[in-house]
């Protein structure tokens, strides 16, 4: 962390003078050696074969993508037609006749094609799942059982085997089964689970307090999350005793475990989840506020938080009716509205940087206090897309990196997380339809 002055800071009460030196040149040595490079150390998963039948299905890609760079062998089955994912892209644009979401997703991947409407096609998927670890499932619930490889027939096929299976309803219950014809989509998931009717400005008139779409694909990114954590975690079992298992993801109702306590109160105590826009549930202040030069985002969740940014503010006089975090919820939207109008008044007449160099000043010091009842109130700006791309601290954790797509070159998010002995990695991007049927098919003897 750096201090205003451009020197390094501990927040700690345990770390002062030489020890605190020594912390940060020991993590600096960290940062540098054991997380800046992956050259010479093992893939985590590099035994692993993942073969991914999927059909417009982006959980399904983002899955398959996210254990290539756990260093798993991930071919991707296609029919002799190419993926219709293939054509997706926002505002139309693409590289070569791909669009960047595919092209993103088709990370550490080989391209395959078999056309499962003919037999041989049939045999040789049969064949790629009796030699893999874990079969992607993302076409229609039902698809795959009709051609003799859903997960009943996987399992007699290859014993242990984890089969991963991602749709909008889920492979099981009559709606899984009545909606098997339904493709699967960010914004019908996020539908589904009630999620646009809790984004958006609670105080826009009609005709414009329609649901609002959150983020960029939340449900589909959301839904793979779930899905690569089921697979390594049966995949773990697996190697513990020898079994394999189904591991069914319902895009419909990923986004809806996300959601957390929202849910749980809603269901559980009858309250209905209104839109609460820049509140939050629980916590105030918790959102974004206009500063001088742009967006501040302030979070002081605790009641040491809140004082503490009174203390900064100079306004004491808001602690005797606000004191509690129970006097500063929103189960009373418009009273909670007078206190962020103060807060507003303040935040507004500060830049950006001044709110962030004030909280952490605030917090040097309160770092030092033995009781730890200062608390330690959070100030960072609100970045747009571009600013984060000039961030510093993002380009010391190569959290973006230039990739070669077929000779053109894209910056992309580089593989999160972060390990420091078996570190993700992208290695190619590689995605001509079929580009790699030559190479698959001999190694996994294959019928042309």
């Amino acid at each position: 962390m750096k201090a205003e002055k451009g020197k390094d800071q501990v927040f700690s009460r345990h770390l002062t003078g030489k020890s605190a030196s020594e912390h940060l040149s020991n993590f600096n040595k960290l940062l540098a050696g054991l997380m800046g490079s992956s050259e010479g150390k093992p893939e985590v998963l590099d035994d692993t074969t993942v073969i991914e039948i999927s059909h417009a299905n982006f959980p399904a890609l983002i899955s398959a993508s996210i254990l290539g760079e756990f260093g798993a062998e991930v071919i991707k089955v296609e029919p002799p037609d190419g993926d219709p994912a293939r054509k997706v892209s926002h505002y139309g644009i693409n590289v070569e006749g791909i669009g960047i979401p595919f092209l993103m997703e088709s990370r550490n991947k080989q391209h395959i094609t078999l056309d499962l409407k003919t037999g041989k096609g049939i045999e040789n998927l049969k064949k790629l799942i009796t030699q893999s670890d874990i079969v992607i499932d993302g076409m229609k619930p039902g698809f795959l059982d009709s051609l003799g490889v859903g997960y009943q027939q996987c399992a007699e096929l290859k014993p242990g085997l984890v089969y991963l299976a991602v749709s909008p309803y889920g492979h099981f219950a009559s709606k899984g089964k009545a909606f098997s014809n339904i493709p699967d989509t960010d914004l019908t998931a996020q539908s589904e689970a009630g999620y646009p009717a809790l984004i958006g400005n609670p105080e826009a008139p009609e005709p414009y307090n329609y649901p609002v779409k959150a983020g960029v694909w939340a449900a589909s990114y959301m839904s793979a999350a779930l899905a690569v954590s089921g697979a390594l975690t049966a995949l773990f079992y697996k190697r513990r005793t020898g079994e394999g298992q189904m591991v069914d993801i319902a895009s419909y109702d990923a986004i809806s475990s996300w959601q957390g306590y929202s849910t749980i109160w809603g269901a559980n105590f009858r309250m209905p989840r209104a839109r609460v826009g820049n509140f939050d549930w629980s916590i105030f202040p918790y959102g974004y506020y206009e500063a001088k030069d742009g967006f501040v985002t302030i979070a002081a969740g605790s009641d040491q938080d809140f004082r503490g940014l009174l203390k900064i503010f100079k306004r004491w006089d808001l602690e005797e009716d606000w004191e509690f975090v129970f006097d500063r919820i929103t189960d009373d939207v418009d009273k909670l509205k007078e206190l962020e109008t103060e807060f507003k008044k303040e935040i507004v007449q500060h830049t950006r940087k001044e709110l962030v160099q004030k909280t952490l000043a605030y917090s040097q010091k309160a770092a030092r206090d033995k009781l730890r009842g200062k608390g330690f109130p959070i100030a960072v700006e609100t970045l747009t897309p571009k600013e984060v791309l000039n961030e510093e601290h993002w380009k010391v954790r190569k959290s973006f990196v230039e990739a070669d797509a077929g000779g053109t070159k894209i910056k992309m998010p580089s593989p999160a997380p972060k390990l420091s002995d078996t570190p993700l990695r992208l290695k190619k991007i590689e995605c001509g339809l079929g580009a790699h049927n030559k190479q698959v098919y001999k190694k996994f003897g294959l019928n042309e």
